[in-house]
Order: structure tokens, then C-alpha cells, then sequence
């Protein structure tokens, strides 16, 4: 069963409309996860956060959701331990941790505002890609908006690992706002 699952999971971070969405997010989550203390919750919903991803969808955290509590119920999964799953997962909607283990999760989801600067252009040109459908001057406005939203904000990771990505995604944000 588990296997299946990570190839069911797999197949959908391979969909063609991923560009940044997709395998390599996750693998670089569980790569930088890996010097972290995960427990077996934290690991899938890292796998299923972004498991259903449609650019004009309003409800693709909600939808992610709903795929982790069916497919893990249906491995025999624990109840608390699928709806802590499910919580984290629905948590990556507004970035704020509300249950145990949060935390690390959202870290590793928002450390790529923290890579290096050639790596951040890299990535905003992958998220574009997924967004192709709308027009650039919308795209343009959307980011601004997403970029100060985020500045605003008291802080931007929660965890001891992600507190240490504060200050280059901070200057990230601000130099992409200016662009």
C-alpha cells in the first residue's frame, strides 16, 4: 500500500502543468527535512501539501486535504494521525502553524523565499510557467501583492531551522518587490 501511494503522489507532482509544484519541491523539502526531526506525520504531509495543485483552483489545499485523509485511512492510518496530517496540509494555505509539527513543515514549504538570489529568479520563472494562463500584467500585480503580504507579516517562519532563513528571505522579498 505504501508504495502505491508514493507512486500515486508521485505521478501527480509529475503532472505537465508543474513547473515549480512539483517532484523536485518535495524532494527539496525531504532533503533539508532529513537534518530535522520528522516523525511519520510530518513526512506525508509534506508528501500530500501540494498533492492536488490546479493554478485557477481557490481549493487545492483544501482538495489535498481531503486526497491524504482518503488514501491514508484506506493504508489503516490512525485518526488522530491522519487529521494531524490533513491539518498541517491545510495550514501551507496561509503559512500559520495551528498544530504540532506545523511548524517544520511550513518552514521547509517557504524555505525557497530564502535561496539564493539566482535560484529565487529561477523559481518566480517556474511559478510563472504554472500561471500561463493568466496575463502578465495580472501575474505582475498578483506577485507585488503576495510579496508585500508576506513583508507584512510579523514573521515569516516559526521553527528554530526556519528562523534561520528569516532575514535572506526578508531582503529576497524586498529585492523582488523593487523588480
Amino acid at each position: 500500500m505504501a508504495t502505491r501511494l508514493l507512486l500515486e503522489l508521485t505521478t501527480l507532482y509529475q503532472q505537465s502543468h508543474r513547473h515549480y509544484h512539483s517532484l523536485p519541491h518535495i524532494a527539496d523539502m525531504l532533503h533539508q527535512g532529513r537534518h530535522l526531526t520528522l516523525d511519520e506525520v510530518q513526512v506525508m504531509a509534506i508528501w500530500f501539501h501540494d498533492a492536488i495543485y490546479d493554478p485557477r483552483s481557490k481549493t487545492n489545499e483544501e482538495d489535498s486535504a481531503a486526497l491524504a485523509g482518503d488514501r491514508l485511512r484506506a493504508a489503516g492510518w490512525v485518526t488522530r494521525d491522519v487529521e494531524r496530517v490533513q491539518r498541517i496540509v491545510l495550514d501551507t494555505k496561509l503559512h500559520h502553524p495551528t498544530t504540532a509539527g506545523a511548524d517544520v513543515v511550513l518552514d521547509l514549504d517557504l524555505m525557497s523565499l530564502a535561496v539564493e538570489w539566482p535560484q529565487f529568479a529561477a523559481n518566480t520563472l517556474s511559478i510563472r510557467a504554472e500561471y500561463a494562463h493568466v496575463s502578465d500584467s495580472d501575474f505582475a500585480a498578483g506577485r507585488t501583492a503576495f510579496f508585500a503580504n508576506m513583508l507584512q507579516r510579523e514573521r515569516l517562519f516559526y521553527s528554530p531551522f526556519g528562523q534561520t532563513l528569516e532575514a535572506r528571505a526578508r531582503a529576497n522579498l524586498r529585492r523582488a518587490s523593487r523588480s
